[in-house]
This record gives C-alpha cells, sequence and structure tokens, in this order.
C-alpha cells in the first residue's frame, strides 16, 4: 500500500465519526496541557528567580554579625588576606530613618556600602550615576534610590529624580541616582510609605547608624571557588578571631550568621525540581488513561470493520499494511491530542500568569514584577514524541488482532 493510500484510508476512518474521537484523545489532552502550561510557569518563576538573586547570585555570601560589635572597615578589608576565596568583601550596614520630601513624609530602609554594591548584586543605574570615590572617602551627604521609591515620592516611576534633594532625618541628601533595586526585597515595591535608599558607609556611620561598627558584609567569591565550602571557612575564622561561642553550639546562628546564596538557589531548583516531577507523575497517568481510551476505540474499531478488514485482504492486502494502518490511526489520535494539549497549555500558561502573574510572583519570589511563561522548544518536542511513543503502544495491540483475522471468517462476519 502507498503511503498516500495509507494516510487517506487513515483520515476517512478517523473521521467517520468525529465526537468518538474527540472523547477518546481527552486524556492525552489532559495531560500534554498540564505538562506544557507546568513546565512553562515553573521556567518562569526559575527565571525571576535568578533575576532577582542577581548575575553572580550563585557567587554572593551575606554574613550578618549579631554577636561582633567591634567590626570596622579596617577588620572587613584584612577579611580576604585571611581568607582565601574572596574577589572583594563589601559592607551592608542597614537602618531606618523617616525620609521627608515636600510635605510628604516616608520610612526609609537605608542601606550603608559601596559602588560595588550594585555590581555585586547584578543591579543596574537606569538615572544618573553611582558612588564615586571621593563620595565614599568625604561621607557625602548623596544617596541612591530604587525606581520603586521615585514611583512612591513623585508619583511616577519615570520621573528623572536625579539633582532632587531628600531629608533623612535632619540632613538634606542629594539623589545623585537611581537604580532598578537597591535590595532584593524591599517593601517599597510593595507600600507607598516606604522608600529604599542607599548612601556610602562613611555617611551611614557618621550621620544615620551611629557607629562605626559593620552589622553586615557580603563577600563575593572568586571565579571557580565553592561558595558553600567559603561560607564555613569564613564563619570560622570570625567565631575564632572575636573568640565568639563554638560553631556548633545553638546560638552560633544568631551571632555570625553566613549564608551561601548558591545553597539557598540549589534549595529552590530543588523545590522546583519536586514540583515538576509530581506534575509530570500526574500527567503520566493522564496519559496512561488517555493511552487505555485510545487502545479501546482502536479494539471497537477492529470489532466494527472485520467484514472491512476481511475484505481488503481477500483482494490481496497483506498483514504489514492492515498493522500499519491502525497504528497510524493511533498515533495521528495521540499527535492530534497533544497539538490540542500543547496550545491549551500554552493558553493556560499565558492566561494564568496574566490574570495573576503579580500575585504569583509576590507569593513565590516576594517580587512584584510579574511572572513570565518561558517557552521551552524542547518540552514541546518530548510533548510530540510522547504521544507518537503514546500511539504506537497503545495501538500496537489492536492492529496486531485487526492483522491476524482470517479473511474467510470475517467476510462471513455479521
Amino acid at each position: 500500500m502507498r503511503p498516500s493510500d495509507l494516510v487517506q484510508e487513515t483520515w476517512s476512518a478517523l473521521s467517520a465519526n468525529k465526537a468518538r474521537s474527540a472523547l477518546t484523545i481527552l486524556g492525552i489532552v489532559i495531560g500534554i496541557s498540564a505538562v506544557i502550561a507546568m513546565n512553562a510557569i515553573i521556567g518562569g518563576i526559575s527565571q525571576s528567580m535568578g533575576n532577582i538573586f542577581g548575575a553572580n547570585a550563585a557567587r554572593i555570601i551575606t554574613i550578618r554579625l549579631g554577636g561582633i560589635n567591634n567590626f570596622t572597615l579596617k577588620d572587613l578589608e584584612a577579611l580576604p588576606a585571611n581568607v582565601n576565596g574572596y574577589d572583594y568583601c563589601i559592607p551592608s550596614s542597614t537602618g531606618s530613618v523617616v525620609a521627608t520630601h515636600g510635605k510628604k513624609k516616608f520610612q526609609g530602609s537605608v542601606t550603608g556600602t559601596t559602588s560595588k554594591h550594585l555590581e555585586a548584586y547584578g543591579f543596574k543605574i537606569l538615572q544618573g550615576q553611582n558612588f564615586s570615590e571621593s563620595d565614599e572617602k568625604q561621607g557625602a551627604r548623596v544617596c541612591l534610590i530604587d525606581q520603586y521609591s521615585v514611583k512612591n515620592i513623585f508619583g511616577r516611576a519615570d520621573t528623572n529624580a536625579v539633582g532632587e534633594t531628600i531629608k533623612l532625618g535632619t540632613d538634606d541628601y542629594l539623589i545623585i541616582g537611581v537604580a532598578d533595586k537597591l535590595e532584593m526585597y524591599s517593601m517599597s515595591e510593595y507600600d507607598t510609605s516606604q522608600i529604599t535608599l542607599a548612601v556610602p558607609i562613611a555617611t551611614a556611620n557618621a550621620r544615620i547608624l551611629g557607629t562605626q561598627s559593620i552589622t553586615s558584609f557580603i563577600g563575593m567569591a572568586s571565579e571557580g571557588v565553592d561558595a558553600d565550602a567559603l561560607a564555613e571557612s569564613t564563619k570560622a575564622y570570625l567565631m575564632t578571631t572575636y573568640k565568639l561561642q563554638d560553631s556548633e553550639d545553638e546560638n552560633a546562628t544568631r551571632i555570625v550568621n553566613v549564608v551561601s546564596n548558591k545553597s539557598v538557589m540549589e534549595q529552590v531548583a530543588s523545590m522546583t525540581s519536586s514540583f515538576q516531577a509530581i506534575m509530570v507523575t500526574v500527567s503520566g497517568i493522564s496519559l496512561l488513561v488517555g493511552g487505555i481510551g485510545i487502545m479501546n476505540m482502536m479494539l471497537t474499531n477492529v470489532t466494527e470493520r472485520i467484514r472491512e478488514i476481511g475484505l481488503r485482504k481477500a483482494l490481496g492486502a497483506r498483514r504489514i499494511d492492515i498493522t500499519s494502518q491502525f497504528i497510524l490511526e493511533s498515533i495521528c489520535l495521540c499527535v492530534v491530542g497533544g497539538f490540542i494539549g500543547v496550545v491549551l497549555g500554552l493558553s493556560a500558561a499565558y492566561g494564568l500568569t496574566t490574570i495573576v502573574g503579580s500575585t504569583l510572583a509576590a507569593a513565590v519570589t516576594s517580587s512584584s514584577d510579574p511572572i513570565s511563561p518561558v517557552i521551552d522548544g524542547m518540552s514541546i518536542l518530548n510533548a510530540v514524541l510522547v504521544c507518537v511513543v503514546t500511539g504506537l503502544v497503545f495501538g500496537w495491540y489492536p492492529a496486531q488482532r485487526a492483522a491476524r483475522l482470517d479473511p474467510v471468517e470475517s467476510l462471513n462476519h455479521q
């Protein structure tokens, strides 16, 4: 039988009962659409998490010094020399202040840091410039704010805030730059009464925090260095140098808390992988049910078309011709179901993220930026392959049964 004849016969057989064919592929449609939709949404969540942590996320180590009250900039400068593996370390002392602009008052979250703060987290300057070396040395009254704070202060996120002044406490500060973000998680994204600022560390210590001690800092691990191992070495060095309690003590985490973003990202990846595995299992069950439905339909087709099969055999059709036709019918059902499933899955992914994208982002990634689904071409290709395999596996037995029918008995079948 020529391939064109085989395709024509397959189309005629499937289109003879469209309603039954459509109901048969429901399991395939549901399984494939669930896989495509969840893969796209999980990919979007992973991408959003990567954007939040920044380009160098896996190399960042955050150290909070809860039990060290006299850790200064000189101590921080000495750290890379005593703990090998850092490109640089930058201070990150934080505090709260009442900020005023005109008649508006805000609760301000202030971070005292250096110009490398933005580089470490992968944040970008949208307007103006970063701190200069002289700003940091002189403790200048300058500040950076994030784009959400611009919207809260001036009413619009695209307002040019560079050159404006804002009062922190009793001092006026010049806004020299606007960044897309200054913190991974910022209340100014959600609360219009909050703003987020960064000032040079010397300014923060002298004018806002009132101390020369650094409460926390971040370290950028060198390329190729195991960030988790470096975090442990840093904690051991600090505990020993400042004669703190043994690192095994239950209060050690409170005293010196060293966290590698690498471990956090691995935990997030593990959670998303587990969720993805659950969805694949559920979808696999749906595909199994759909495959059984297709087998049932094909067996029914064989029973209904016994006289047709006998006539074709009497006219010279070979067993392989009968087998090929029924297997092709099964595969076509699965592929059509898979195509519909892919379309519905993509539509569901975009629809869900459009409707509840911001809420989902806030709940999962603590960001107000909506999650955008990530379409993976390989997952679509895999869905098509799964449909072909499902059609082949569940169509094989009905096809073999049809091919083994005796032509004489088939022609006498009532």
